[in-house]
């Protein structure tokens, strides 16, 4: 380790709350912490973040937010710039344009200016807003231009960000998801986590986080529930958002007959309790953040369905517990949500309708395979075989659950990556 390394430390900062790119810091940073690098957090923070965070080992340095209403101004980017230049950081890991160029600005124009690594998140909606002429993208393409390395975690990223800026997409580095560390965020069982978030106890609740999801993504959802629902009474299906216009998604729900069927979730910034609650995680994001949404959801034994086309299904379509939606539309959406939950209903145990009591609560989780009726006619094979082995017991998949395919996803793995970049970017190499 240089010199300066061993002085200085490595800065990791966001210019908004992000319970995902938090999660993402804090995996990562735990392992690098653990190998006696110094890491810090820049940056606003949500209340179980920053616990988060700070249970890393990751010193969390919190600024003010800006309003949510109001855009990101130059006297915001001024005054986080001062920050992380107070931190007198080796190396600045900005993550989102606003945080990049704030990180630009406070590197300044010395000889050996401070390297910056850039993390594109929410490149959609930036295509989504402005596409290629707009000011925003422009913005982030003169970020990208200057930016030391970029940083990405899946080839369906480098595609989105190809149509941006081709240039930065081919100078691109991956390096994989971090999947979630450490035990749930909380000890209920499942029928009062479900109380507390307002999720009726006993649906099989199929649910979408609509934090950075376009209208016409949730339109899909919410069509695909629509084409499901009728056949299917009990299913429930959750919007989960810290930002939800409830009007707007409550008239979405009332034109297409669920509104009886829908539930507005907050989770309070508790993402992954939120997602603990479902059955079924659906990601209809192409991109950022579908593949840490999916992780998040594995690893509390919940289910998942994504789109074809996604980064979902480019690093997990291999999962036992993933099934990916062959084509596009809501029909096809609404048939791999069914098939999801056949899926799961036969690898469960016992057979019939018994469910275990915790405080004298049924765990509503745990139900019978005559409850998802499984003979409803969806025929068409999942990708990969991975569904009809799953369906088939325990015995079928044991190959595929050998293999493990949440190991890619270690923390280990990328810090292992991230720290030869960082030790290239900080060596002049």
């Amino acid at each position: 380790m240089s010199e300066a390394r061993g002085a200085q430390e490595i800065v990791h900062v966001v210019a908004r709350r992000s319970p995902q790119i938090e999660e993402d810091i804090a995996s990562v940073g735990a392992v690098m912490n653990s190998w006696g690098y110094a890491i810090r957090a820049i940056g606003p923070f949500t209340r179980g973040g920053r616990g988060t965070l700070r249970a890393s080992g990751i010193e969390a340095q919190e600024i003010t937010a800006p309003a949510s209403s109001g855009g990101w101004r130059w006297n915001e980017a001024r005054a986080l710039a001062q920050t992380i230049r107070g931190a007198e950081p080796a190396l600045i890991h900005a993550h989102g344009f606003s945080a990049g160029f704030a990180a630009l600005l406070a590197r300044g124009g010395g000889r050996e200016p401070t390297k910056v690594v850039l993390s594109p998140h929410l490149l959609p909606q930036v295509l989504r807003e402005d596409r290629r002429f707009g000011l925003r993208a422009g913005a982030y393409r003169w970020v990208l231009d200057r930016a030391d390395a970029i940083v990405i975690p899946t080839e369906v990223q480098r595609e989105t960000l190809a149509e941006l800026h081709p240039a930065a997409a081919e100078r691109a580095e991956i390096a994989p998801y971090a999947r979630p560390t450490g035990a749930q965020p909380d000890s209920l069982d499942l029928g009062r986590r479900r109380a507390l978030l307002g999720i009726t106890q006993a649906a099989v609740v199929v649910g979408c986080v609509i934090d950075a999801l376009a209208d016409e993504e949730l339109a899909e959802f919410l069509d695909a529930a629509a084409s499901i629902c009728m056949d299917y009474p009990s299913l429930e299906f959750a919007l989960i958002g810290r930002r939800v216009d409830r009007e707007r998604y409550h008239d979405m729900a009332h034109e297409r007959g669920l509104l009886g069927a829908t539930v507005f979730v907050d989770p309070h910034d508790r993402f992954r309790r939120a997602i603990s609650a479902l059955n079924v995680l659906v990601t209809p994001q192409r991109g950022w953040p579908s593949g840490l949404l999916a992780l998040e959801a594995l690893a509390a034994s919940v289910g998942v369905v994504a789109a074809e086309d996604s980064e979902v299904a480019e690093i997990l379509g291999g999962s036992p517990r993933v099934t990916v939606a062959p084509g596009g539309g809501p029909g096809a959406l609404g048939e791999a949500i069914i098939r999801r939950l056949q899926a799961a209903a036969q690898r469960m145990e016992p057979l019939h309708d018994v469910a275990p009591e915790t405080g004298g609560a049924p765990v509503s989780m745990l139900v019978s395979k005559e409850f998802y009726d499984l003979e409803a006619p969806w025929e068409r094979a999942d990708r990969g075989g991975t569904e009809a082995e799953a369906a088939q017991g325990p015995g079928c998949g044991a190959a595929q659950a050998a293999a493990d395919p949440m190991a890619a996803f270690h923390p280990t793995v990328a810090a292992r990556q991230l720290i030869a970049l960082y030790h290239r970017m900080m060596d002049g190499l």
